[in-house]
């Protein structure tokens, strides 16, 4: 563990430009999530933030107030949730929820620092795949699953031909076909598209006699879905390198380890993107998106595959 200062204090009143609130930022936290329009899942991941942030400050021997969180604070906070061990995409998370709460401390009223909006954590890439249309036609054509399988595979393979989210392909019915098009108002979002019909998503309405393959829970169809792929084949080895805590580690993991359901997703996303014939903000209307920064999270693309592509410019030629 880092030794940091004992006592330490992040407040600069020079930023200050409204009176300084004695309002602790852990107690701001807890009066956002005990509102009662608080989904559970956010009031689980602020709860995790006010224990890290409670932790530090007992390290720290410090009293965090709203106006404590400076640039100072979150470069030691960032260092020390990495001496803890966690993951760089973890620690980016939290970070960022730490600056949003506090841009909300500031709407309410209390001082805050605005220096904090300096810092800011890189992600890196995810142990995450997407599937290119060879895959998917591999997939598709597959013979030798059992009845049940065969309804996972074709349900996945409408994932990776909508770009939906696994609650909203697996729920989709015979109504959300309307003129020729898929639409389906998205549970998470609340917004409704519209996709065009792929012909292999027309081939699979045809087999279930007008109708779509259901969905089970999500849990199940992930195991059900390893199954299938390691059935099939799918086990080329892919290398991800990450930071955990200060360290750089590498891992393998065979593909049909690591698909899920929302390989599907990411799949729709990078081969309608590799097509060269879309815009990125059609794109964007079908998988909901609402800006390119998260858009392009999806998209998986490796180097070596994106020199080659590029290698074809006249940029490269004499």
């Amino acid at each position: 563990m880092v030794e940091f200062r004992s006592g330490k204090t992040y407040i600069d009143n020079s930023y200050m430009n409204i009176p300084v609130t004695d309002k602790l930022i852990v107690d701001f936290i807890h009066e956002m999530t005990s509102r009662k329009n608080r989904s559970k899942s956010y009031v689980s991941q602020y709860n995790v933030l006010a224990n890290h942030i409670d932790k530090f400050s007992k390290n720290m021997n410090c009293t965090i107030f709203t106006n404590s969180i400076t640039e100072e604070f979150l470069e030691d906070f960032i260092y020390y949730l990495r001496d803890c061990g966690m993951r760089i995409n973890t620690v980016k998370g939290l970070i960022e929820k730490v600056k949003a709460i506090t841009k909300k401390a500031g709407n309410y009223g209390y001082a805050i620092n605005r220096t904090f909006d300096e810092v800011s954590v890189d992600a890196e890439e995810t142990c995450a795949i997407a599937l290119s249309m060879n895959e998917i036609a591999r997939l598709y054509y597959f013979i030798g699953l059992t009845e049940k399988q065969e309804r996972i595979r074709d349900l996945f393979v409408i994932g990776c031909l909508t770009g939906m989210r696994y609650s909203d392909y697996s729920t989709l019915t015979h109504d959300n076909i309307q003129n020729g098009l898929i639409v389906k108002k998205t549970k998470k979002t609340g917004v409704t598209i519209h996709v065009p019909i792929h012909d292999y998503i027309l081939e699979i309405i045809n087999k279930y006699n007008g109708e779509l393959p259901s969905g089970i829970s999500i849990q199940h169809f992930n195991r059900t879905i390893k199954s299938i792929f390691k059935k099939i084949g799918f086990d080329e080895v892919v290398s991800f390198t990450r930071t955990v805590g200060h360290e750089v580690i590498t891992q393998s993991y065979e593909v049909c380890k690591i698909v899920s359901s929302h390989t599907a997703r990411r799949s729709f996303a990078t081969n309608t993107y590799n097509s060269g014939r879309m815009k990125t903000f059609q794109i964007m209307l079908i998988t909901g998106h609402t800006t390119e920064r998260n858009f392009f999270r999806y998209i998986k693309i490796g180097r070596e595959e994106n020199a080659k592509s590029l290698s074809t410019d006249q940029f490269f030629r004499r």
